[in-house]
């Protein structure tokens, strides 16, 4: 399952990076968050690792992930080393006046072939309330 959700923050693109390349910022943004934790020593980029669960319904859901690109002021990405199979993304792009587009993407597969094709449709509808409250924080963080 791929859902995508942005909003316009009145910000550039450097203020929204500072927050979106600390990890210490995801448990401020991050909706249903329930677990972030370090597992990399050093500083953040390609390669860091986290664990982390989303609570998605009554299910924490989640694993271990890796930064797999760490563009300055541009792209964080991520994917899921264990747990559920995942592909995440903040994407940052100037939309003129000193306003930064930022885009966040999750594509996730749960285990179970049919079985689990029918729970990633039935989980998309929440998934995508979280993914909104996640931008709605990001963008109330960056311009506070």
């Amino acid at each position: 399952m791929r859902l995508q959700r942005s909003v316009i923050a009145d910000v550039d693109q450097n203020a929204v990076w500072k927050h979106v390349s600390d990890p210490n910022c995801y448990p401020e943004f991050m909706a249903s968050l329930e677990r972030w934790e370090t597992v990399t020593e050093g500083p953040v980029g390609v390669g860091s690792r986290y664990t982390v669960h989303w609570k998605v319904g009554s299910v924490p859901i989640g694993g271990v992930i890796e930064i797999v690109e760490f563009d300055e002021a541009r792209d964080l990405a991520w994917i899921g080393i264990t747990g559920v199979t995942m592909r995440g993304r903040f994407r940052l792009r100037d939309h003129g006046d000193g306003r930064t587009k930022i885009t966040f993407r999750l594509a996730y597969e749960a285990p179970g072939g049919v079985l689990g094709l029918v729970a990633d449709w039935v989980a998309a509808r929440q998934v995508g309330r979280i993914m909104n409250e996640t931008a709605k924080r990001l963008k109330a963080l960056v311009e506070s």
